[in-house]
């Protein structure tokens, strides 16, 4: 992080999930999908779910101004693989770097599950770095 940031660069944590996991994932119904959703509850829903990945990411980023931004981003399954939502949102910040998480896979999980530090890797417009940390 030391020779990425700088004081006052802006930092977004982006965390993609398929809007049906919502539910497996923060135990919550995805309200955004019933017909009759609750406004408050869908935004208590979201609150609790940036505040995880908050803080989450920040034991790892560590102490820096001004706080990291955060962003759930839904998706539909089979419409868009999460690679391609991150390649997106970087696009969207206009990103100066994406920096991904790499997780230990087998050859034969990446063969039928895909990668998405690899997808991003090559398709992705704005600069990837890969923490295998």
């Amino acid at each position: 992080m030391a020779n990425l940031y700088h004081e006052g660069d802006e930092v977004h944590l982006v965390h993609v999930i398929p809007r049906l996991q919502l539910a497996a994932t923060y135990g919550a119904p995805p309200v955004d999908f019933l017909p009759f959703q609750d406004p408050a509850a869908y935004e208590q829903l979201i609150k609790t779910a940036e505040d995880f990945i908050a803080k989450r990411a920040l034991t790892h980023v560590g102490n820096i101004t001004p706080q990291p931004v955060v962003h759930i981003v839904k998706y539909e399954i089979d419409t868009d693989s999460i690679g391609n939502v991150v390649c997106k949102k970087a696009e969207e910040l206009e990103a100066a770097v994406t920096v991904l998480a790499r997780h230990s896979k087998s050859k034969l999980q990446e063969f039928f599950l895909g990668s998405v530090s690899n997808f991003c890797v090559h398709h992705c417009k704005r600069p990837v770095l890969v923490h295998s940390g």
